[in-house]
């Protein structure tokens, strides 16, 4: 299983911009969430891409499921940055955890849902908050195809992993 849907959402009358994006992995719910928490080192595009904020020191990302938990990056020279905390872990269904770009006013929200389909798993992301963070909306619609390739290899490890 292997299907994608993305898609950004505008409120104009509010400035509330929402991006979304979903993936179905052939994997028990469980496995699905454990893999997307504990396995985020498994799959997480780091190094040579722009989804780190390591650079060429990009190394490992965590994201500790548990209230108050880190996402966080561990550079090769062992320095560490903190994008967010979770905010809300209910395993193996949902958690959220907040973004925070250097450059943003306040930080985002980031929810994914986790839903049992068929013999596999329905993966539901949706980024927000990008107005309260000052982030312009053609900027922030860029995130969804941002989205799609960092979940792409999260599909691809879900497949591959034994």
């Amino acid at each position: 299983m292997a299907d994608s849907a993305r898609g950004v959402q505008a409120v104009r009358g509010e400035q509330a911009l929402t991006v979304r994006e979903s993936i179905t992995v052939n994997r028990e719910i469980v496995e699905a969430f454990r893999l997307f928490t504990d396995g985020i080192g498994e799959w997480w595009p780091l190094k040579g891409t722009s989804f780190s904020y390591g650079g060429e020191r990009a190394d490992k990302i965590f994201l500790e499921a548990i209230v108050g938990g880190r996402f966080y990056e561990r550079f090769t020279d062992g320095e560490e940055f903190d994008v967010g905390r979770v905010t809300a872990c209910e395993p193996p269904t949902r958690i959220v955890f907040t973004w925070k770009d250097p450059s943003w006013k306040a930080p985002t929200e980031v929810e994914v849902r986790f839903s049992a389909e068929g013999n596999g798993t329905r993966v539901d992301l949706e980024h927000r908050g990008f107005e309260a963070a000052g982030v312009p909306a053609e900027q922030a619609a860029g995130w969804a195809e941002g989205w799609k390739m960092v979940l792409a290899p999260y599909g691809e490890a879900a497949k591959n992993r034994a």
